[in-house]
């Protein structure tokens, strides 16, 4: 008995000292005066960004609520789709917005929302754009309570992020005020925001949960019908999917709906000169935000071309990083060997 008192002990301790370190980023505290308590959030930077050879840029910011629950599973998705020869999103920063000294019920929903929103908006940003390198590109994810915040922010104040994710969202909260807003879906003005609301299955449609699944229904017929050209919108349903998975596969595909187009075929690239350029020019258009291919893709892009023996594209590109990241010791060094 003492010896498995022990290891629970031991265990438990494992949890606490890992929670503290952040297997996937680090820790910062912000003293808000808004909402009159400290508040923590969790950062996750992308592997480039404190590489010493390439040249400081900024990045996209994902903003997750619940991050107790969400952080690192999102940081485990952007990590993977950021990296490697064929990239499905840009390099991004992931700011979890913890619950410590707060109460989501509350923060996320009409009792408390209007003062979170400003903490977020008069605290949180400024804080994260004094402390990182930040572009003026910012997502909210947002799960149950979360995906409420999500839709309310939405509909209020749609310059806030621009796209908005809302997984299986509590639409029946507070008198389904939400289907209430999005009654006028047809005439607001969403700034040419994205938007995906995720869903479980139809299996879960019963008992107390009915409201649930179909305040949901509504608001989706609501906005889908509205014919909005003001949002870009998506719906996922997955029939084997509860509330408490939905966000798992939920968050992948609206990385790969919202970065559809980003993700180029590197083997095409020596017979299609320009496919690099005209990608990233069409990609930037159907998002309403200029991205360029970032460094370390067109350093991993050069050095695939030198083993196809595809000189002068790889030349090509090995210039473009000197000429576009006149900073960078290694896009130096890389045109240097290259010529060499």
């Amino acid at each position: 008995m003492k010896k498995l008192l022990y290891l629970f002990i031991l265990f438990i301790n494992q949890i606490t000292f890992a929670q503290e370190k952040l297997p996937f980023g680090e820790i910062q505290k912000i003293q808000s005066k808004v909402l009159g308590t400290e508040r923590e959030i969790w950062i996750n930077l992308p592997e480039s960004y404190s590489n010493p050879k390439i040249q400081k840029v900024n990045y996209p910011v994902i903003y997750v609520l619940d991050a107790e629950d969400n952080f690192t599973f999102v940081s485990s998705v952007v990590n993977k789709f950021q990296k490697g020869h064929y990239q499905e999103m840009p390099e991004s920063i992931v700011i979890g917005i913890t619950n410590k000294n707060g109460d989501r019920t509350k923060d996320f929903t009409h009792l408390n929302d209007k003062k979170f929103l400003e903490f977020i908006q008069t605290e949180l940003f400024p804080f994260v754009e004094n402390y990182y390198r930040v572009l003026d590109y910012k997502f909210l994810i947002g799960h149950s309570l979360g995906g409420y915040f999500a839709l309310k922010t939405l509909y209020n104040y749609p310059e806030t992020f621009n796209a908005y994710v809302a997984h299986d969202p509590s639409i029946w909260f507070n008198d389904f005020e939400l289907i209430k807003l999005y009654q006028n879906a047809k005439s607001n003005d969403f700034k040419k925001r994205f938007l995906i609301i995720t869903q479980v299955g139809e299996s879960q449609n019963v008992g107390h949960l009915q409201d649930h699944y179909g305040g949901i229904k509504t608001v989706h017929s609501l906005i889908s019908e509205s014919n909005n050209q003001t949002i870009s919108y998506n719906y996922r349903q997955y029939a084997d999917e509860e509330h408490g998975s939905v966000p798992m596969i939920g968050n992948i595909d609206f990385i790969r709906w919202m970065y559809d187009g980003y993700r180029i075929n590197i083997k095409d690239v020596p017979n299609q000169p320009d496919l690099i350029e005209d990608s990233f020019k069409a990609f930037s258009s159907k998002i309403n935000f200029t991205f360029q291919p970032q460094e370390t893709y067109i350093h991993l892009v050069a050095n695939y071309l030198v083993k196809q023996k595809k000189f002068d594209l790889a030349k090509k590109y090995f210039e473009y990083n000197v000429n576009n990241f006149p900073q960078s010791q290694q896009a130096k060094e890389a045109l240097e060997n290259f010529k060499d």
